[in-house]
C-alpha cells in the first residue's frame, strides 16, 4: 500500500450502534432487510466504514 492511500476507519456493529444510539441486533435486522448504513465483510466478520455511516446518516437528513 503506497502512504499516501487513504485508509478507511472502519466500526464494528457494536462500535457503530453505540453511535447510531441503536443496538447491534437492530443493525442487523437493517442489514438483512437492506435498510441500514453500507458494510463490509471481512471473512465472517462485519464491518462499517465510518464515511459510510456518516453519508446514510445524511441521506436520512435529506
Amino acid at each position: 500500500m503506497k502512504p499516501d492511500a487513504r485508509v478507511p476507519e472502519l466500526w464494528t456493529p457494536e462500535q457503530t450502534a453505540e453511535y447510531l444510539h441503536t443496538t447491534p441486533a437492530s443493525l442487523r435486522l437493517m442489514r438483512y432487510r437492506r435498510t441500514g448504513p453500507d458494510f463490509v465483510k471481512a471473512g465472517p466478520r462485519v464491518l462499517y466504514r465510518v464515511d459510510d455511516v456518516v453519508a446514510w446518516l445524511q441521506e436520512g437528513a435529506a
